[in-house]
């Protein structure tokens, strides 16, 4: 769901970003980073869609389960940024960091990337931001991650 400061909040289903044009479409992400893998697409088409207000400065994404967001900027953000929705032409996992995974390719910041992404609202501020604040939670997180 993007919602916020648009004019047109609205919820995304799998079948929703597959019908997005082409143009937008990212047909395997292994091509923009060959760490990557799914189908994904443009951030930036589905910010066209909801029609963002011209004080939307920032994106907020949260986790499905509320525990993990991530704040940044919106007009560098959507730039690059990707929504995969499928792997293996099947909807994307729970597993893989579905249904929706939110991720920027080739970010020195892996903490970009937001695993069962639920809700983008935009906003005039900065919001929750969950990322690591140190090196050393930074690595509790990932050993958590591979422990799950």
């Amino acid at each position: 769901m993007i919602e916020g400061v648009c004019a047109r909040p609205r919820a995304f289903t799998t079948f929703d970003l597959s019908d997005i044009h082409e143009y937008y479409q990212v047909d395997d992400i292994s091509k923009v980073d060959a760490r990557l893998k799914g189908k994904a697409v443009r951030l930036r088409k589905l910010i066209d869609l909801v029609g963002p207000d011209f004080h939307a400065k920032h994106i907020i994404i949260e986790s499905e389960d509320g525990k993990y967001s991530v704040s940044l900027p919106l007009a560098e953000t959507m730039r690059t940024a990707l929504v995969v929705y499928e792997l293996k032409k099947k909807p994307l996992s729970r597993d893989d960091g579905g249904p929706l995974r939110f991720l920027i390719p080739f970010s020195g910041d892996a903490c970009t990337s937001v695993k069962g992404a639920a809700r983008m609202p935009l906003s005039e501020q900065p919001g929750k931001d969950t990322r690591p604040a140190n090196k050393r939670d930074h690595e509790a997180l990932h050993a958590a991650e591979k422990d799950s």
